[in-house]
């Protein structure tokens, strides 16, 4: 049997915990940048202090592609102790990162060997499919199969996410400055959705707390429309993620509530706090929830 080694990046969020006990061979940061300076999370800038710089509404932030060289060098050390990998990282939708990947995996030295994941995922649907891949190769599964199987079903989940300003969609060319400024003087909340890995508007409404609603509703209407079986069955897990420093902000915590009351008939997955460099385009507070399902079991039988 092959020995088969996971290399993620961290658009999974993943705690110190769960990259223990999904065994994770190597993380592939991703950096972002702050008044021109490169930076990686909980390396050289702590949640905190990045926070701290969105303050100042001075400071300009942004992303960069990571260096296909420091992602073919973690490949190189991981296949060293390995006959081949799975590498799952962020949605080819939202970056150029993973078809970057997948050309550098049919090089000579990595080709056979390296299974790049077009897995259309970020944030904690990205985490679902890093336990599922644990799962896979624990019951001794290749890593062309774990890479078919995590394609296969990528499109089983769905995530809205409400942004509190528009001010980061507007530098990011989401919105134009025209429309982020009435949005603004309106006080307008853009609810947007990911599925099949791009960032799509969905909704436009008038505070939070109407965004929490409407975000819970679509999250319910689609899981009875898509997956109502396997909403009977418990393979339907509930997800969330927000852009606050403090996981025990009110915000946070009452949307959280909110989120339990809705679906308390469905499993509930995590609630994390979202990647740096994603929080680059959301800026701080935005909310999110969403779900995926879990056919294996694999998530069911991992965080116990």
């Amino acid at each position: 049997m092959k020995k088969v080694g996971l290399v993620v990046d961290n658009s999974g969020s993943l705690t110190p915990e769960e990259i223990e006990k999904i065994k994770i061979d190597k993380i592939i940061p991703i950096s972002f940048i702050v008044n021109g300076e490169e930076y990686y999370e909980n390396v050289n800038m702590s949640y905190e202090q990045f926070y701290q710089y969105l303050m100042d509404k001075k400071t300009e932030v942004g992303t960069a592609q990571p260096s296909i060289e420091i992602v073919k060098d973690g490949w190189r050390e991981v296949l060293k102790t390995h006959d081949e990998l799975v590498y799952i990282l962020l949605s080819s939708g939202l970056s150029e990162s993973c078809n970057t990947a997948i050309n550098a995996s049919h090089e000579d030295e990595f080709e056979g060997r390296v299974f790049v994941v077009n897995n259309q995922r970020v944030a904690y649907m990205n985490k679902m499919a890093m336990y599922e891949a644990r799962f896979l190769i624990d019951q001794g599964k290749g890593g062309k199969e774990i890479k078919e199987y995590l394609e296969k079903t990528r499109s089983e989940c769905g995530v809205y996410i409400a942004v509190d300003t528009l001010k980061y969609l507007k530098k990011g060319g989401r919105v134009t400055p025209a429309a982020a400024a009435i949005g603004t003087l309106l006080n307008i909340k853009p609810i947007l959705q990911i599925h099949g890995g791009k960032l799509d508007a969905y909704a436009k409404v008038m505070s939070m707390k109407q965004a929490r609603a409407k975000m819970i509703a679509a999250t319910r209407k689609e899981i009875e429309e898509r997956f109502p079986q396997e909403a009977k069955e418990g393979k339907v897990y509930i997800g969330m993620a927000h852009s606050n420093p403090d996981l025990n902000a009110k915000e946070v915590q009452d949307f959280i509530q909110d989120v339990k009351e809705a679906f308390s008939d469905l499993p509930f997955f995590t609630c994390d706090p979202l990647p740096l460099f994603i929080v680059c385009h959301t800026g701080p507070g935005a909310l999110a929830v969403g779900y995926c399902v879990d056919r294996m079991g694999a998530i069911k039988d991992m965080i116990k």
